[in-house]
């Protein structure tokens, strides 16, 4: 009768285990799933995509299947793979550039294998080009008389600015992904606004092919303005991000904190640099030093004692760029333990820091995630 009541609780004990998953979820886990959820909605286009087209028909027309030639003096390019080597190759570049920072200044050779992978599907790709171009019947004088627009019946969608825009909202919003918050929301509200102009160039080019069916004329549209507004736009966007980037927003009068004089404590402990200008601080009393010098730490491995408070003194050695040192639970994209406060250099901190379990954690730049390291705590 015991074991029959003790598998019963235990049953019950399971459902209340699994329910309470269900009531009080692991956000922490649900968002690390995210990317893996987006990686199986592409994979299920992806294979929808596929199946659509397999399923696309009539593949014969009559009884023999139509001859895909394009009429007299057309010439179409053959499929090519240069696109895909491409992107491919843009890929390792942007691959390549985030090792390379996160591992400064020992990650030159990742870059220059990306940038050299970029290059060489590049060059792929003009090739690709250079070939079709050759296989283009070239006249050997012009006509006498040249069209100012298409023929008849025929409609050329004007040129248009928005891809240039685009593309460098883009790699803003990239660089922001590397160096900060700041630049990532620049590149995200240029990224916003060159792309709502695309759409609005794209709306007014859908009116004018419906005013056409009903006039029999679309009229080819002129040659666009210079973006000039855009551009200053993203001017000011990208100086505001950098600005705050690199810490010169908002400002500050000087490490030690507003009005405090030459050769005062700091907050944290640590005294303001005072007397002459370049002139090395004393490191102050710790448990742990770490160094930031060009946006990376000195150490990448930590070791304080488990179940007692400890001390951290961080010398931020990059002058005007704001560091500090976070705690996270196992990894440095862990659930986050304990934030040090962010401060621009050059300067020195000692961290007060709680009593921490024993076991494995990560430690990490809050500004700058690419600055990492481990802490083992025994």
């Amino acid at each position: 009768m015991d074991a029959v009541w003790k598998a019963i609780q235990d049953a019950w004990n399971g459902i209340i285990d699994v329910s309470s998953k269900l009531v009080i979820p692991d956000w922490g886990a649900l968002v690390a799933l995210i990317p893996v959820a987006l990686a199986a909605l592409v994979v299920v286009f992806l294979a929808w995509l596929v199946v659509r087209y397999a399923a696309a028909g009539p593949t014969r027309r009559g009884p023999r299947r139509a001859a895909p030639t394009p009429p007299a003096a057309v010439h179409m390019p053959r499929p090519s793979f240069a696109p895909l080597f491409a992107a491919l190759g843009a890929f390792v570049f942007f691959a390549g550039l985030v090792i390379a920072l996160a591992h400064y200044p020992h990650g030159e050779i990742a870059f220059l294998l990306g940038l050299t992978a970029l290059t060489l599907t590049l060059l792929y790709w003009l090739r690709e080009a250079m070939r079709d171009y050759d296989a283009i019947e070239h006249v050997e004088t012009l006509p006498a008389l040249v069209p100012s627009g298409p023929p008849p019946g025929v409609h050329v969608p004007g040129p248009s600015f928005r891809p240039l825009l685009v593309s460098i909202a883009a790699a803003v919003l990239f660089l922001g992904l590397v160096f900060g918050p700041a630049l990532l929301v620049a590149g995200a509200i240029m990224l916003f606004v060159s792309l709502v102009g695309w759409l609005r160039d794209a709306g007014a080019e859908y009116r004018a092919t419906e005013e056409a069916d009903e006039t029999g004329h679309l009229p080819a549209q002129p040659a666009p303005r210079y973006p000039t507004g855009t551009l200053v736009t993203f001017v000011v966007l990208l100086v505001v991000g950098v600005s705050f980037t690199v810490g010169v927003i908002p400002p500050t009068s000087g490490e030690g904190g507003a009005g405090a004089p030459a050769g005062s404590p700091a907050p944290g402990g640590s005294p303001a640099p005072g007397g002459s200008p370049g002139a090395e601080s004393p490191i102050p009393a710790a448990d742990v030093t770490i160094v930031a010098q060009n946006i990376a730490y000195d150490v990448s491995e930590i070791s304080v004692p488990a179940g007692k408070p400890f001390t951290i003194a961080f010398i931020n050695k990059d002058a005007g760029v704001p560091h500090n040192v976070a705690i996270h639970r196992d990894t440095p994209t862990g659930p986050e333990v304990w934030k040090g406060e962010i401060f621009n250099g050059v300067a020195t901190r000692v961290y007060q820091v709680p009593a921490l379990e024993a076991g494995t954690y990560g430690f990490v730049c809050s500004v700058h995630p690419n600055m990492t390291g481990t802490l083992i705590a025994k």
